[in-house]
């Protein structure tokens, strides 16, 4: 199935739904920001933790300690308030994936079992490869499971910052995350110039026609930025938008997502 309900919001090919990343750092400036986002014109909210990690000094000795996990769960209470019934994504980007920490398997556990549990995200971002773009289809169908059993549900990513893979590689790594149960797949790729946005287009199409999804394709970079509005005609159902702060090469502010969208499918009823 390639369709996928959430709260009120139903995920589907056509007009992209639109996901705006909070990036700030501190508690407060996180939750002040939710604030400005909640208000802006988008569809989800997504928490970029890895920000908020990023400047907690001794990181290790920290996630060694409960009460680090306590105070994302706290934050997340708070987003989930603020956002008034807009889907919540909770995101862990690593380094290597465009992020802003890299921890370990142990540590990404921890952590998503308990934002699971808490009940307070919608969807939990995992990424599917490892530090070395190594599957380890165990662990990652380990952590479906355990958000499963908690009702939360599961976008599968992978981001290219090097270049777009081609049609049937594209294919191949949406088809892996599909057999591994992810909910929603979501492959980002930097475009160097029109084919390249092309190519990741043609991969969206032959996936949407064979019904696997929900899907989440992105062409980054500036050559790819007609993808993050168009993708919606070919099967993708997510598209993001920048709130104060870019997360992405390529990714505009909201207002200018929305006038793009509005132009090409026709201003929401």
């Amino acid at each position: 199935m390639n369709t996928l309900k959430i709260r009120d919001l139903v995920l589907q090919p056509g007009r992209p739904k639109v996901a705006v990343p909070i990036v700030a750092q501190m508690p407060a400036e996180i939750v002040a920001e939710c604030e400005r986002i909640q208000a802006l014109p988008c569809d989800l909210i997504e928490w970029r933790a890895d920000y908020y990690l990023s400047q907690i000094g001794n990181l290790d000795e920290h996630l060694a300690d409960k009460n680090t996990y306590l105070d994302m769960v706290k934050i997340l209470d708070d987003l989930n308030y603020i956002a008034a019934g807009k889907p919540i994504i909770f995101t862990i980007r690593s380094r290597r994936q465009g992020g802003q920490v890299q921890l370990t398997k142990e540590q990404l556990a921890s952590i998503y079992g308990l934002i699971a549990q808490s009940g307070l995200a919608d969807f939990v971002d995992i990424e599917l490869y490892g530090r070395r773009k190594e599957l380890d289809g165990d662990w990652t169908r380990g952590q479906i499971d355990a958000m499963h059993r908690h009702h939360a549900k599961v976008i599968l990513s992978h981001h290219d910052f090097d270049c777009m893979p081609d049609p049937a590689e594209i294919v191949d790594i949406v088809k892996t995350m599909y057999r591994l149960g992810g909910d929603v797949c979501k492959v980002a790729a930097m475009a160097y110039d029109s084919e390249d946005a092309k190519m990741l287009l043609k991969a969206t199409a032959f996936l949407s026609k064979n019904n696997i999804g929900p899907l989440i394709m992105l062409a980054m970079g500036d050559a790819g930025k007609s993808s993050r509005v168009a993708g919606g005609r070919y099967g993708s159902c997510i598209t993001f938008a920048a709130g104060t702060e870019a997360s992405a090469p390529g990714q505009v502010d909201v207002y200018t997502m929305k006038k793009w969208l509005d132009d090409y499918y026709g201003e929401e009823s």
